[in-house]
């Protein structure tokens, strides 16, 4: 119900206000103080209600009343005065005022007869709304069928005004009209709105003698309703949306065939309405599954991280493109982007980190490409970037330089200042595939050499590269028939000490005996067991070996302090510690007899699960030397904190360090720094004896190479040992 409030008390006007708050459907449209202010809102806003004090300043109520009747407005009017006069209260009901009260002591008592001026609401009003919203009639146009239903019913019955009314939340919007130049009323003055509570026709044979229609401003003022008949308009779900009605300005009564012509024609409106209200729901329906198809589209060819193109997508997409560089013999370039070191992210600032890093990632590629070029992500840290229609190598190899620049500019991500460099392989069509599946691989594989590189860099494909990546297939292949046949057996090169003379350990080096290519050497196939996810059962096979070998020497009386076993930085995986406590179980040797060789690389940066796990394999009295030690970069602070007995220098600083000053210098600062630490020092690549002698001098503990011994099968080092230990007795 729409209400203006004409009071001039700001107090009198805020409780009214609180009041009228308590009904949800009383709605205040506007407010005034004055008395023509009063007239220009009512007869402007057209409320169904008025709620009036009489004495205003400027003006006075009752002229309000007087002038907006005069106007021929006929909204119900409420008197709220603290004026008890008599002759004035009768002068206000002769000017069609609907109530008086005393606005100190019967405020609650005016919003009472308010809300009994109220239709009823059905008991089910919210489904009975969005049944009426699902046949999408409200607000369109007029149509013929509909209006030809009104113009039969006023025909029939004789009557100059007929309606199809439908019964919105707070209005009547007639769908077709005859007689009424209007399309809509307050719900609150509809008489529809009551028509609905019935399921039979309404009548009423004249509204003026009727108690709740007889001030209703549609009675007292335009269209001057006397007469109503309505039959509603039911749904087969029990659902009112309005009315097929007659109207007229006279009282009568209806005879049972115009009931029963009214009850048909309503049948007819009701059907035409049913039908267009199914006819939408096939229509949403429709709609609804275009989307959701539309959506299984976009779920399945875009990654739910970054949004990009997926794998799916980005082979369709390639291709297409494939097909258009061949049309237009034109070139394109496939970009096979990797973020270097993404896991250390991971490992230390989680993953919701990384998870913002790699939407970064993919914001920063598509800031820098053109519209035209593609850019997908294939999984973990692995993007795509198709670019099409180049000149050649140097155009995708500057895009490609670009992507390194722009992804290497620090990033603030969740309170930590991230810098991320990539990898970047870089393929041609038609120089390099003329499939996209074939670019692609071509790509990843010039991806790896970027890596191998040192990473932070493109590199285009090549011709080698295909031969490499071959041969590393058919090593694949093979290598997993090797295990299978025992074709894996090891070497051991003895751990000298250069100062007591004594055997301090041997080092495990595997080695493969191929059916056709006869001895491959480690460098060729461990790249391959670690790129094929094969490294985890090679080192057990090693282990295993390398355990039972310790376990005959002993049994045939060969004196072995310790047996030192490569581990590759891509077995330090949950897992790892238990199959290496099972493996010194299963043979019975104690913890102290094996020494685990990791890379210094591996041991700096993997993180917190592989520090985790060396603590737990120191914890069982394994030892862990740290391989190829004065490469990797690590920092005193770090090798404190390290769970590490050994350091092996590299042979990299051995090879000149008779003639070499800054080498000898290295060698001795590392020795020293080992020695404040409580360290073991091992020196690799000792191949002659003044490179030995030096090594003796600068103090360092043990030694390998060739000037020792060179790897050996089990046998000659049964040999080798016996004239060791005869050499360390004389």
């Amino acid at each position: 119900m729409n209400i203006v409030l004409v009071e001039d008390s700001e107090l009198v006007r805020t409780q009214l206000i609180r009041l009228l708050a308590a009904e949800s459907r009383l709605k205040i449209v506007g407010i005034a103080a004055g008395e023509n202010e009063a007239v220009d809102l009512i007869l402007r806003t057209r409320p169904d209600a008025v709620l009036l004090d009489l004495a205003l300043a400027p003006g006075s109520g009752v002229s309000v009343l007087q002038r907006i009747r005069e106007a021929g407005n006929a909204s119900r009017v409420l008197i709220l005065s603290n004026n008890r006069d008599k002759s004035l209260r009768e002068a206000c009901f002769q000017l069609g005022a609907s109530g008086f009260f005393d606005k100190s002591a019967e405020a609650f008592q005016c919003l009472q007869r308010l809300a009994g001026w109220l239709p009823p609401l059905p008991a089910m009003e919210g489904h009975r709304l969005e049944a009426l919203q699902s046949v999408h009639l409200l607000d369109t146009p007029e149509q013929e069928v509909f209006a030809d239903i009104v113009g039969l019913a006023a025909d029939i019955v004789d009557a100059p005004i007929a309606l199809i009314s439908l019964i919105d939340r707070d209005r009547q919007w007639f769908l077709a009209n005859k007689g009424l130049d209007v399309r809509e009323t307050s719900r609150s003055v509809a008489f529809c709105a009551h028509a609905i509570e019935h399921r039979e026709l309404m009548e009423i044979q004249d509204a003026r003698v009727d108690q709740r229609f007889f001030d209703n401003p549609l009675v007292r003022g335009d269209p001057h309703i006397v007469f109503y008949a309505g039959v509603p308009l039911v749904l087969p779900s029990g659902d009112a949306l309005g009315t097929l009605c007659v109207i007229d300005r006279q009282p009568r009564v209806l005879t049972a065939s115009q009931r029963r012509a009214l009850k048909t024609l309503a049948g007819a409106a009701l059907s035409e309405i049913d039908l267009r209200r199914q006819v939408s729901h096939l229509e949403d329906e429709i709609d609804r599954r275009h989307e959701v198809e539309a959506n299984m589209m976009h779920l399945a060819t875009r990654d739910p991280l970054t949004a990009l193109p997926n794998r799916t997508a980005l082979h369709d997409r390639l291709e297409q493109h494939v097909r258009l560089a061949m049309r237009q013999d034109s070139k394109l370039a496939v970009l096979f982007v990797d973020l270097d070191n993404f896991k250390l992210i991971n490992d230390t600032l989680g993953h919701d980190i990384g998870d913002q890093a790699l939407i970064c990632t993919a914001q920063r590629l598509s800031e820098v490409l053109r519209t035209s070029d593609t850019v997908a992500r294939l999984g973990g840290d692995e993007f795509a970037v198709v670019l099409p229609s180049l000149h050649g190598a140097e155009d995708a190899l500057q895009v490609a330089a670009k992507i390194v620049e722009v992804l290497a500019a620090p990033k603030d991500i969740g309170g930590h200042r991230l810098h991320i460099d990539c990898s970047i392989g870089v393929a041609l069509f038609p120089e390099h595939g003329l499939t996209g599946d074939l670019l692609l691989r071509h790509a990843d594989l010039a991806m790896y050499e970027a890596k191998q590189s040192g990473g932070a860099r493109p590199f285009l494909c090549n011709t080698d590269l295909d031969l490499r990546a071959q041969e590393m297939l058919s090593l694949d292949n093979d290598l997993r028939d090797a295990f299978r046949r025992d074709e894996l057996f090891l070497h051991y090169q003895p751990q000298t000490s250069l100062t007591g003379g004594r055997l301090c350990g041997v080092e495990a080096l595997v080695r493969w005996q191929h059916p056709h290519l006869g001895l491959i050497p480690p460098d060729r196939f461990i790249p391959v067991a670690e790129s094929r996810g094969l490294i985890g059962e090679l080192g057990r096979i090693v282990l295993d070996k390398a355990m039972a070998q310790l376990v005959r020497w002993d049994a045939e009386g060969v004196s072995v302090p310790r047996i030192a076993v490569n581990v590759s930085a891509a077995e330090l995986r949950p897992g790892f510690a238990d199959a290496v406590e099972m493996a010194l179980r299963k043979h019975g040797i104690p913890p102290g007899r094996l020494e685990l060789e990791i890379t210094e690389s591996a041991l700096t940066s993997d993180g917190i699960e592989t520090l985790s796990m060396l603590h737990r394999l120191r914890a069982l009295g394994i030892r862990i030397a740290v391989d190829d030690f004065g490469v990797g970069y690590s920092s005193l602070g770090q090798l404190r904190r390290l769970p590490i007995d050994s350091l092996k220098i590299d042979r990299s600083f051995v090879e000149e360090i008779d003639s070499n000053a800054q080498d000898a210098a290295i060698v001795q600062a590392i020795v020293t720094m080992a020695t404040a630490l409580g360290l073991c020092t091992i020196a690799e690549g000792a191949e002659h004896e003044a490179q030995f002698r030096m090594l003796e001098k600068l103090g360092c503990d043990c030694v390998q190479g060739y000037f020792v011994a060179r790897p050996m099968s089990a046998a000659d080092f049964n040999k080798w040992e016996q004239l060791f230990a005869a050499a360390e007795a004389a």
